[in-house]
């Protein structure tokens, strides 16, 4: 039976609930995996990078080639597979590229008579990475990469009456990129000593091991690598206060996740209880979050959850002006994508893939709280929709094929639902409804509403709505049995 369908557990009780089971891993992180040795770029603010080219994954050690970039310089350091000596190369040869970077700034247009404009400006040249391997080696083996980073003195523009500083980034970051040694507190460390805006990028194929993850507080682009988090039975002690999420986006705005996967340990995608507090990726009380190209796999949470930070006796800060385009989320131990408090959303591209309940769920657990203004494009679910809180705007549904159920449970919730084009399978025998609706309004525009196939008789009906539930069919196929209405509530069908 497909626990999917109907309400899904809040989470608080899920928190309380005690399940300790846990399961046994699938197999060793290498046979799931291949992984490489990490290039790493970091760039303090408005510096534009070029992307890692990501190599195939082998067995052998490869030369690590850094290449760091500041707003005054830029240092390339290679070392060599079989050696810890490192060389630092100064390109000269013409480039094939240049990004440039202006910072200028000009005094007010109304000053006082007399008065001059001041215009101040700095460019910076940098030239793309570029791999030379040095003369000299030694035969020992480095178990570490180590990624150099210049410090330059601020860059300042000054004009009356403004001055802009642009901080220096951190002069040196030691990690290792092959998941074998620990590196969270690093990682957060690094994370909370750049400056705003920073993008940290490394080579698809390497792999940072993060147990209880890390958070984000500052506007920083991430982009490429795996990050995971091999956790296996909920962790206790003082001060404990439940799993924690993998990449956890909090509390801020302007934060880009690139091209990069997060990886938990739920290898069979089982509900626990106890475990759910690890999300792949979790957003909270933020502004202006771009998620692209990201794939979230065996978390024991959901795959991407949206919420609002809880402050006591304050009112919720919700997520805003959210764009996701391109997730996956494979085998998460329980929802595909939580869509709590989200206000103003597009998720295009977003596939949930075998999840431990619903595909997509909204719930807030917070009564006249959750989400509105959310547009869901172009996706596949292989289990389903549940709508199971407050709504605050219209949702709607567009092009999105495979799932199985849907489920609209907020009587006080008068904003609408509409699914437009796509399909829709049914389950042939099931006890409950593929469309389950407890007042408020739904509209299915254009959609194909079919039986999935097999040999025994059809006995589950399509639709249930009650309690003054509007239920609108308009140039959408269906199929018998259809349904049942009561206690005012309405099924119409347009053609």
């Amino acid at each position: 039976m497909d626990q999917g369908q109907g309400q899904a557990p809040s989470r608080a009780t899920q928190e309380r609930g005690g399940n300790r089971h846990h399961t046994a891993r699938r197999g060793s992180l290498r046979a799931r995996m291949a992984v490489a040795t990490l290039g790493l770029i970091v760039v303090g603010l408005t510096a534009p990078t070029e992307s890692a080219t990501a190599g195939a994954a082998s067995t052998q050690a490869k030369a690590v080639v850094v290449t760091t970039t500041s707003p005054t310089s830029t240092t390339t350091t290679t070392t060599t597979p079989r050696s810890i000596t490192t060389a630092t190369t100064t390109v000269t040869t013409t480039p094939r590229s240049v990004s440039t970077v202006t910072v200028t700034t000009v005094a007010p247009t109304t000053r006082p008579s007399g008065s001059t404009s001041t215009v101040v400006t700095t460019t910076t040249t940098t030239a793309p990475t570029t791999s030379t391997t040095p003369s000299t080696s030694t035969t020992s083996t480095p178990t570490t990469s180590t990624p150099t980073t210049s410090t330059p003195t601020s860059t300042t523009s000054t004009s009356s009456p403004t001055t802009t500083t642009v901080p220096a980034p951190p002069a040196k970051l030691t990690l290792d990129a092959t998941c074998m040694t620990p590196v969270a507190s690093v990682l957060q460390r690094y994370f909370d000593s750049l400056p705003a805006g920073s993008t940290f990028q490394s080579s698809t194929t390497a792999c940072y091991l993060v147990p209880g993850g890390f958070r984000i507080t500052k506007p920083l682009t991430i982009i490429g690598g795996t990050f995971y988090d091999p956790t296996t039975e909920k962790p206790s002690g003082p001060g404990y206060d439940g799993m924690k999420p993998i990449i956890f986006i909090k509390s801020t705005s302007d934060v880009t996740l690139s091209n990069l996967t997060v990886l938990g340990a739920n290898t069979t995608g089982v509900f626990h209880s106890s475990m759910v507090g690890q999300a792949g990726v979790k957003v909270t009380s933020s502004a202006r979050v771009t998620i692209t190209d990201v794939t979230a796999k065996d978390t024991w949470g959901d795959g991407l959850e949206l919420w609002s930070d809880f402050v006591p006796r304050q009112p919720r800060v919700m997520v805003t002006d959210l764009k996701v385009d391109g997730f996956t989320t494979i085998d998460a131990g329980r929802v595909g994508v939580t869509v709590a408090t989200v206000s103003g959303g597009v998720l295009n591209n977003v596939h949930v893939i075998s999840p431990g309940m619903s595909g997509f769920d909204f719930e807030s657990d917070l009564p006249g709280v959750g989400s509105g203004n959310v547009a869901i494009t172009n996706c596949t679910d292989d289990h389903g929709f549940s709508f199971v809180e407050y709504l605050t705007g219209p949702i709607t549904v567009t092009n999105c094929t495979g799932f199985h159920h849907v489920t609209l449970g907020s009587i006080n919730s008068n904003q609408p639902v509409t699914f437009q084009g796509g399909s829709m399978l049914c389950k042939r025998a099931d006890p409950v409804p593929c469309i389950k609706q407890n007042g408020g309004t739904m509209r299915f525009v254009g959609t194909s509403i079919t039986r999935m196939d097999g040999t025994i008789g059809v006995s589950t009906p399509m639709w249930s709505v009650d309690t003054g539930g509007s239920l609108t069919f308009a140039q959408t196929t269906r199929v018998l049995p259809f349904g049942v209405t009561a206690n005012g509530a309405t099924v119409s069908v347009q053609p």
